[in-house]
């Protein structure tokens, strides 16, 4: 059921509507990019020409410009794919148009320019497993969405919308793609979340272990989260591999991890859960070194531990052992909104993706994008 349509502001649109600017390369010495079917170049102040050059091309920056093969470009150029080309860069296809740009610092960047949804396209695989039910990679595609507009021009500044790693949403262009993914982006074309008539800011991770938490408890936000990221009991994901883990750090290793952000006047001699929030997720430890104690957040220690190893804050129990410390925890991620193995198994139960949505995002509206 979708409700009445979003406005969108204006001044988070991209260069032209529907559409989302990613750097798939940033600041590199050079770049290799093969374009597969008939390509266009296209500079300021020049008519549009084919690319004759066919095969892998390395592009490099030049005094005042940049080279690609033997080609003299100014320092933004695009590269123009016609309708069925596409162009490999690195070991990725992209079928959008790409900016090349020269940095200041001597470097090249690229930037594809595509529609939100062939965007979308390329996150979801690598977001969410792409075989996993359809129900539940509509539910991420919907989330996905909604995130991919409420962050346009995040990275306005550096003249580009979003990053194509995990400071935005991962993205491969046309890698992974298969007719599952697609099926979801279609069958959710331009549905978002909303809340209050805006656009609802949300999240994701891979399993929240029990219970999803309060977005502002999460980020020590002041503000009261809006109803949808409050948090949710959240009994779908028990059968996810991540619901319950170990991870054992040495004391030399935690109190470098502390001594980043704190200063320690001493080696580390014992550590233990501070104060938790209404779901259950560690927000501070107490760590003594010496004679003195000191509280340590525990979102910026799982950040310096590693969050592969420390894969949550949703800390259960902290042994102390002679030479280290053990931590027994569950979930995976910062366990804010849509948890994606509960999506899973609330798909694999019969659960449609607006279901699953309201689940997590409680009192949101599945609406439409005015662009």
């Amino acid at each position: 059921m979708i409700a009445a349509a979003l406005l969108l502001l204006a001044a988070c649109a991209p260069a032209e509507a529907g559409t989302v600017q990613v750097a798939i390369v940033r600041q590199a010495g050079s770049a290799k990019i093969s374009p597969e079917g008939k390509v266009s170049v296209s500079q300021p102040g020049a008519k549009s020409k084919p690319l004759e050059w066919k095969g892998e091309l390395t592009l490099r920056p030049r005094e005042g410009g940049l080279r690609l093969a033997d080609l003299r470009l100014k320092t933004e150029t695009r590269l123009v794919p016609s309708e069925g080309a596409r162009i490999r860069v690195g070991p990725h296809l992209y079928r959008g148009a790409l900016i090349l740009r020269l940095d200041p610092g001597q470097t090249v960047t690229i930037v594809e320019e595509a529609s939100v949804e062939e965007y979308l396209e390329g996150v979801l695989p690598h977001e969410m497993d792409p075989d996993w039910p359809l129900e539940a990679l509509k539910a991420q595609a919907v989330v996905a969405r909604t995130f991919t507009y409420a962050n346009l021009g995040k990275f306005r500044k550096d003249g580009f919308d979003l990053t194509a790693d995990t400071r935005s949403q991962v993205y491969k262009g046309m890698t992974s793609v298969n007719e599952n993914v697609r099926a979801a982006v279609r069958q959710t074309r331009g549905e978002v979340l909303g809340w209050n008539g805006k656009l609802l800011r949300v999240y994701y991770h891979a399993c929240c272990g029990g219970a999803t938490t309060d977005a502002g408890a999460a980020w020590g936000g002041s503000e009261e989260s809006p109803r949808p990221l409050r948090g949710v009991r959240d009994p779908w994901c028990a059968t996810s591999p991540h619901m319950k883990w170990i991870a054992y750090f040495a004391w030399a290793d935690l109190t470098a991890a502390i001594s980043e952000r704190q200063m320690l006047n001493s080696p580390l001699k014992s550590l233990r859960i501070g104060a938790r929030d209404a779901a259950g997720y560690v927000r501070t430890f107490l760590a003594r070194s010496g004679g003195e104690s000191v509280v340590v957040k525990a979102s910026e220690l799982r950040g310096s531990l590693g969050a592969g190893e420390m894969k949550s804050v949703r800390i259960r129990s902290v042994n102390l052992l002679k030479k280290g410390v053990e931590f027994v925890g569950g979930g995976s991620g910062h366990g804010v909104g849509l948890c994606q193995w509960g999506a899973r198994l609330q798909a694999e139960k019969g659960r449609n993706y607006d279901k699953i949505l309201s689940f997590y995002f409680p009192g949101s509206t599945l609406s439409e994008v005015d662009e």
